[in-house]
């Protein structure tokens, strides 16, 4: 769900708060096939970074929208670079990768706060769509008041500040892949990489595909999510349509678990604060509408992972090293 938050929570003037026109999506960075290996990964995770990087100017912004923007856009980014960072592992210096990605990890958690808050606002309105309009926004605005302080974040009090230490990370990260030694990256090693990656995401897809069981249907989401930005970024080593199109697939997995996590989030926190509300009988109708959703989000998912992930690791592996006469080797 990417929509625009819908409520005043922070004091911004409600025309301030009216949906902003979504800017378009830069394209991921991928490694070009003509060129040496461990170079052009290299430029396609610089490339990442510098993504981030621009993002941050937004982040400082006063303009709520804008910051909002920047969040999503910097996430993005950085977790196409952590995808293709992995891809490293075997072939260069494990501290030093590891290293890089320590910083990701810790520039990711500032943003997740602001990401759940704002997702959470997003979710309960497409809830609350489901009453009458006369009461709809009445019915919105009392469950953004009782829920959304749960996921306030103290960065948002100083974002100038919050910026100037994600510029910081950034810009270390972006040093220290500089400094990593990629010669010894080559197509069968980025291959083995994603080939390992597809066999333990069929494995984690043998959890059970219920609501009670979150934690696994995390690892399937996360699983999926990188070996489809990983894919994406080697797209052009061989064939591209059928590598996107897995890369594609893959995506709806993710998105349909993700959503699911969303509502889940939201479902805990109604039956948590229902005293809260004045009117109980639209918590019990928010909550019937959550689970209808929530039953149909993992019916879907569950479908369309058993027929993405039906191909075996072997046969992956073979897909991604077809372009490996078009690489150069280090």
């Amino acid at each position: 769900m990417e929509k625009a938050e819908q409520a005043n929570t922070d004091g911004t003037p409600d025309d301030a708060l009216a949906e902003a026109p979504k800017p378009a999506h830069r394209k991921p960075a991928r490694i070009a096939p003509a060129a040496e290996l461990g170079e052009s990964l290299r430029e396609a995770l610089l490339a990442e970074i510098d993504a981030a990087l621009l993002e941050c100017d937004g982040l400082a912004s006063w303009e709520q929208p804008r910051r909002r923007r920047a969040v999503h856009e910097m996430r993005r980014a950085l977790k196409r670079f952590r995808a293709g960072a992995s891809l490293c592992k075997g072939a260069v210096d494990a501290v030093e990768v590891r290293a890089v990605q320590e910083e990701v990890r810790a520039t990711a958690e500032r943003l997740s706060a602001t990401r759940d808050r704002d997702v959470l606002i997003e979710t309960i309105a497409s809830v609350c769509e489901i009453f009458p309009g006369q009461s709809r926004r009445s019915i919105q605005a009392i469950t953004v008041a009782v829920l959304a302080p749960e996921k306030a974040t103290t960065a948002a009090a100083d974002w100038q500040q919050a910026a100037a230490i994600l510029r910081g990370q950034l810009e270390a990260m972006r040093m220290r892949m500089h400094a990593v030694d990629l010669r010894a990256v080559g197509p069968d090693g980025i291959a083995e990489t994603i080939s390992r990656r597809w066999r333990r995401a069929r494995r984690e897809a043998a959890v059970p595909w219920d609501a009670g069981h979150l934690d696994g249907l995390h690892e399937v989401r996360k699983e999926c999510q990188r070996i489809a930005l990983q894919l994406v970024l080697v797209s052009r080593l061989g064939p591209r349509r059928k590598l996107e199109k897995l890369a594609s697939d893959l995506g709806q997995v993710v998105s349909r678990i993700g959503e699911d996590r969303d509502l889940g989030l939201l479902e805990a926190l109604l039956k948590e604060r229902r005293a809260e509300f004045p009117d109980p009988r639209q918590v019990d109708e928010m909550l019937r509408q959550v689970a209808e959703r929530r039953e149909q989000l993992l019916r879907s998912a569950r479908k369309r992972a058993s027929k993405v992930l039906r191909a075996k690791a072997a046969e992956i592996r073979k897909l991604v090293s077809t372009g490996r006469g078009r690489s150069a080797r280090s």
